[in-house]
């Protein structure tokens, strides 16, 4: 028995030893870093992490891992210019006027970046497609807004991006390290190769489908005619997996901007915000690309975040939430006040939510917030939806009038089956389209914050290259 009486007292001596060797855990930092990632064009569909069979999404699939995940997130809109300006204010584009290619956000609008600012932050911000140059007000509040990466205009949408984009990251997070480590930074990352057209190198082209022995590449993808909706099966898996190619290289280079902040010894004291702006159609309804539609291809996108200071690892997080949500969570997290001015009030019924309260287990989850989606798009016709997790209404407006879609989302996920069946809209449908009537109203009396510009003929050259301008 005094055998086993010093063994135990040899074990606790030894434990007490190596707790005064080991350095304790400083907790979070009083200002966590951010690093806000836009993958555009990323459907969360096609991502490991989300279910997808192929491994498309490494980095991304151990991102969530490792910290939390939203399984439902609705964009904003289905195109690139108004999604961004709802990311960078948490402002819905009823609000923020920003729905067109001839209107930028005005100084009177307060984003994520001038916030973080005004706290100390040096902030970095760094763009690599048209509609995120500094031209539509996606710069404001940043120190350095780099738009290098957009050009040349005429194969912007050939030329991958992420390699350029990821050493003027790395660069900058080196130069901060080095100059400013003890002020907190904040970088945004706008990755694009994802969009179109799907082009990805070499491995990434065959990595997918390297069985293939057909014709039909993912080039001039907006305009061609080879890829159209009846095009042969075999054909359009090809074109999917040539998208997934993308996704795959994108994913590559992001690991490799992750890497960079694990060699400063800063990972771990960073928030990691990875999220899209919309997804893209592949027929699914009858029309390919984005910006012509607002069903579930395009506006579910994925949003995964990292802070294992705070937030617990596994996490999934099944209710629906918005792409407007996600500015005020950073903020949330980084133990911010949003000031008055940023965002559309806290009396507002329809307001953004920070949801960081439930993501790091200071709220309960039966707490959570029945969040209705709206989305809306101008480009080719104005189409507004609403939804919840079980139910849909599309309302599209044209000078020819007004045509409505209801999906029971709950036994009909991929919108196939349209309950109005060209008639009026009939129980759960009517309640839909009266909230989607209140969220109208309730934005109309609003100024929006934006302004016309005049854009440059490059840069309308761009646009049609795109095929966002006729």
């Amino acid at each position: 028995m005094p055998v086993q009486f010093q063994g135990r007292r040899l074990l606790a001596g030894l434990f007490l030893l190596a707790c005064a060797c080991t350095t304790p855990d400083p907790g979070p930092p009083a200002q966590p870093n951010v690093l806000l990632v836009s993958i555009d064009t990323l459907r969360s569909d096609h991502l490991g992490a989300y279910g997808y069979d192929r491994d498309t999404s490494p980095v991304l699939d151990r991102l969530a891992a490792e910290g939390a995940l939203f399984e439902s997130v609705v964009a904003s809109s289905s195109w690139t210019l108004p999604s961004h300006t709802t990311l960078l204010t948490g402002l819905p584009p009823e609000l923020h006027g920003v729905d067109t290619s001839e209107e930028r956000l005005l100084t009177e609008a307060t984003t994520l970046a001038e916030v973080l600012h005004e706290r100390g932050y040096a902030t970095a911000g760094f763009a690599s497609g048209p509609y995120l140059r500094a031209m539509y007000g996606h710069d404001q509040g940043f120190d350095t807004y780099d738009e290098s990466t957009v050009w040349p205009e005429d194969d912007i949408h050939r030329k991958p991006t992420s390699p350029q984009l990821e050493t003027l990251a790395v660069n900058w997070l080196d130069a901060w390290h080095v100059k400013e480590d003890e002020k907190p930074f904040f970088v945004f990352l706008h990755m694009w190769d994802p969009h179109y057209d799907f082009s990805p190198p070499p491995p990434y082209d065959i990595m997918f489908d390297p069985e293939y022995e057909g014709t039909v590449t993912g080039d001039d993808f907006a305009g061609t005619d080879q890829v159209h909706k009846d095009m042969a099966a075999r054909d359009l898996e090809h074109v999917l997996a040539l998208y997934d190619g993308e996704i795959r290289y994108t994913d590559e280079h992001l690991g490799r901007i992750l890497a960079a902040l694990e060699r400063l010894g800063v990972y771990d004291d960073t928030i990691v915000v990875v999220t899209s702006d919309h997804g893209e159609e592949f027929f699914e309804h009858g029309k390919k690309g984005h910006s012509k539609g607002l069903y579930d291809e395009v506006v579910k996108i994925p949003w995964v975040v990292r802070y294992p200071r705070r937030i617990p690892a596994g996490q999934r997080i099944g209710n629906q939430v918005r792409s407007m949500d996600v500015a005020p969570t950073i903020l949330g997290l980084a133990g911010i006040e949003p000031p008055q001015g940023f965002g559309s009030g806290s009396a507002n019924p329809y307001r953004e939510h920070d949801l960081s309260g439930w993501i790091t287990g200071a709220r309960k989850v039966a707490s959570f917030p029945d969040l209705t989606a709206f989305s809306h798009e101008t480009m080719w016709a104005h189409r507004v939806s609403v939804q919840t997790p079980k139910q849909k209404l599309i309302v599209i407006r044209t000078p020819k009038g007004r045509t409505v879609e209801f999906y029971d989302l709950a036994n009909d996920p991929g919108e196939k089956q349209d309950l109005t069946a060209g008639g009026p809209v009939q129980g759960k449908g009517r309640a839909l389209l009266g909230s989607l009537r209140a969220w109208d109203q309730h934005w109309k009396g609003r100024a929006p914050l934006s302004a016309p510009i005049e854009l440059d003929p490059k840069h309308v050259e761009q646009l049609r290259a795109l095929g966002y301008v006729e």
